[in-house]
């Protein structure tokens, strides 16, 4: 029998409150390694696991957004996931490969400079089991299964960090004990994830079979090739920048200035988490509605969503940009106060990263993956550019910013890069670009007015110093009230009609009466 699968709505709310749970769990998380690592070994940490996560979303080359379409379409089919898990095998046993060539003598100290090569494999399992979780949720995503997934997540991250807690309370709390704590965690969140699968296909009447035939492996090969292979040229580009650019600010900087920007990017993911619930799920709904072509339902989807979570986005960005110091001095401490531009410019970061996943979703959802190889050179040209320029040394024609540069040069990109992909998306589904790129404009100037001002408020009323905690949390509640009070006079900054904002109201008033 065929199980209920919970409306787009449901699924969303419930991913959003597994998402706010995590918000605690992840800022704790994000308190404690800076300030028991210190900014030195903090980057360290930070430039080796990004180094291989850059590498496994290399190898992955879209092979994994391929797999979400194409089982969302064809729920029943699992020899796409006994495919997969013969692609996942491979890959993993690559990147090992990789990782031991760095204790070839030079190869080592020219990749990772500064930094112990110890870490490299230790990076590259880490870095295979967050990939690979990402996957299996995903998968849950594709088949309807987002509230048990969602559940083991939030479960599983709760009892992740209370172990994080008692290695950081017991004193016992350095590279080797951090690394074990998080293969614990990925490997069994992965695992917890595999039998959410599993239990969803029973329920469906499917039963799984892995077991694949010659004839098989080779369809599937070539429909992950055809759907992959014009990224292939995307994912090189986008590894090669990604890891240069962190490679130039470990070459000219040093781990220092790398942990710096490590603590401004986990910020800013941070602000992101709200916003991350809803976009696999709207991709899910894109790819089915292409399927059954129907680009009118792809517009509307577009429309209503993304200046929503544009604004949601915006509305935890605004108030880090604001509250930077407060927030550098909560999660690194006073070694980290060198932090706070880096930290103020990245909370722009998830602003057109929102934008950027649901314009990704429209190619990636109808198959035009040769616009995103093509968009990724282009970007790997003016992107790499302007990381010189931040980067590089005045001898050598740049202006040596550290973190900061980097900061500015990975918001500025963004911001080209998405708007371009919504132009792009604009000339073939019914979306109104210009409309949404004034949007962006002019709703990011109003709530970086309301929150500039809670933060000045905060402080006549004297609620302790600028980097107090109640002067802090005071700041958030003048901030989201003044918010809520404009959403409700002004729609239009969520994206909605007066009609529409009635609607909901109807709608939650009919749900509570229930």
């Amino acid at each position: 029998m065929q199980k209920a699968i919970p409306t787009l709505a449901s699924r969303y709310a419930f991913k959003l409150l597994a998402n706010v749970a995590s918000v605690p769990v992840y800022l704790l998380m994000e308190a404690i390694l800076p300030r028991a690592l210190g900014p030195h070994m903090y980057g360290n940490y930070s430039f080796a696991t990004s180094v291989f996560q850059q590498l496994f979303g290399f190898l992955d080359m879209g092979t994994s957004t391929c797999l979400y379409n194409a089982l969302a379409r064809r729920q029943a089919e699992t020899g796409l996931v006994a495919f997969y898990l013969r692609v996942a095998l491979a890959v993993f046993g690559l990147s090992l490969v990789l990782a031991l060539c760095m204790f070839l003598p030079g190869v080592g100290g020219l990749l990772m400079p500064d930094v112990p090569i110890w870490l490299a494999p230790l990076a590259a399992v880490w870095a295979f089991f967050t990939w690979w979780g990402r996957v299996l949720r995903s998968m849950n995503d594709a088949l309807g299964a987002t509230v048990s997934s969602e559940l083991v997540r939030t479960v599983i991250s709760l009892l992740a960090v209370g172990l994080l807690c008692l290695l950081y309370l017991g004193g016992w709390l350095n590279m080797g004990t951090l690394f074990g704590q998080q293969y614990l965690m990925l490997a069994t969140t992965a695992l917890g994830y595999w039998c959410v699968t599993r239990r969803s296909w029973l329920q469906s009447g499917i039963v799984p079979c892995f077991r694949l035939t010659n004839a098989h492996l080779r369809a599937y090969g070539r429909e992950f090739f055809d759907y992959s292979h014009p990224l292939f040229v995307q994912a090189l580009l986008s590894f090669s920048l990604l890891t240069a650019e962190r490679w130039m600010l470990q070459w000219f900087d040093g781990s220092v200035e790398q942990g710096f920007f490590a603590l401004s990017q986990k910020v800013s993911m941070a602000c992101f988490l709200f916003v991350s619930a809803m976009t696999p799920l709207v991709m899910r709904e894109l790819s089915i509605a292409w399927g059954q072509g129907d680009k009118e339902a792809m517009g509307r989807l577009l429309k209503r969503f993304a200046p929503l979570l544009y604004v949601l986005a915006a509305y935890f960005s605004c108030f880090t940009l604001a509250e930077g110091s407060a927030l550098v001095a909560l999660f690194g401490g006073e070694h980290f106060a060198n932090a706070v531009l880096p930290v103020q410019i990245m909370a722009l970061y998830p602003l057109h990263q929102a934008y950027g996943q649901l314009a990704g979703s429209v190619f990636h959802a109808t198959g035009r993956t040769r616009v995103l190889r093509n968009m990724a050179a282009l970007e790997c040209l003016y992107g790499f550019a302007a990381a010189w320029f931040f980067l590089a040394p005045a001898n050598l024609f740049g202006l040596g910013l550290g973190a900061v540069g980097l900061a500015v040069k990975t918001v500025c990109v963004q911001i080209v890069t998405v708007n371009a992909y919504l132009w792009l998306a604009s000339r073939f589904i019914p979306l109104a670009f210009w409309r949404n790129l004034a949007h962006q404009i002019w709703s990011l100037a109003l709530l970086l007015g309301l929150a500039f001002c809670s933060r000045h408020v905060s402080m006549l009323l004297g609620f302790g110093a600028l980097d107090s905690l109640p002067r802090f949390f005071v700041s958030g509640l003048l901030y989201t009230a003044s918010l809520a009070l404009v959403c409700l006079a002004l729609p239009s900054v969520m994206g909605l009609t007066r009609q529409e904002l009635r609607e909901i109201f109807l709608r939650l008033n009919a749900a509570r009466r229930q």
